[in-house]
């Protein structure tokens, strides 16, 4: 009798692709780092840069630190899953390592911004696509003023570009309201561990939630309540 696995014994072993985006501020990193703690056979993907390293920034953990001529090399040669530019500088995600963690049954995690998360989704249609947002405006705002030394044209201006972001959750498949950070990682591993939630739900959340949250500071919530 052949021990060679089945195609179908294969690809139940393959290991989830998961894209989580969010406004900054909003715990994305948090919620990653305590799922992971909670979870050890899941990774989350290490992206390469072009910037240089902060304090307290690792090589390997943090990112991957490159040159410009070897981001530009990757990008030619498509061995990026999705890669941006902000600022003049490079961010990518790379595809060979992720293939290899998910082909080993690992469940790989991504942070990602909206643009990424849609080209990933192109790529890979298997990709569970996860938005989470703040309990409410105010809160974002309160955990922005907290965690950075902005001035208040900055923050508003950065509110500006996360409320845009927001408004593009309803392309994603679940959407996370992180009130509390375990109870955000357990709902996240609900999702990944198969007690999903219904897209109809999801829909009739976001509406709700951009109705009571930002219909009064924004003029784009006709746009996604008419998608």
């Amino acid at each position: 009798m052949s021990m060679e696995k089945s195609y179908f014994d294969r690809i139940a072993e393959y290991g989830q692709l998961v894209v989580i985006s969010g406004p900054n501020g909003v715990g994305k990193n948090t919620v990653i780092r305590q799922y992971l703690q909670e979870h050890p056979n899941a990774c989350r993907s290490i992206s390469v840069t072009t910037r240089e390293p902060r304090p307290g920034e690792e090589e390997g953990k943090d990112y991957f630190f490159i040159s410009v001529n070897e981001f530009d090399q990757l990008v030619r040669s498509k061995a990026l899953l999705e890669h941006v530019y902000r600022d003049n500088v490079g961010y990518g995600t790379p595809r060979q390592a992720v293939e290899n963690n998910r082909k080993e049954g690992h469940n790989v995690i991504l942070n990602v911004d909206v643009t990424g998360a849609m080209k990933i989704r192109a790529l890979c249609p298997d990709a569970t696509l996860i938005f989470i947002i703040p309990p409410s405006w105010e809160e974002l705002e309160k955990r922005v003023r907290a965690s950075t030394n902005l001035s208040d044209e900055a923050i508003k201006e950065y509110l500006e570009c996360a409320e845009e972001d927001i408004l593009c959750a309803g392309q994603y498949d679940y959407i996370l309201i992180n009130d509390e950070v375990d109870k955000t990682v357990r709902r996240l591993g609900q999702i990944i561990h198969g007690n999903r939630y219904s897209r109809t739900s999801m829909q009739a959340f976001l509406e709700s939630y951009i109705e009571s949250e930002f219909k009064p500071h924004s003029d784009f919530a006709d746009e996604i309540l008419s998608m």
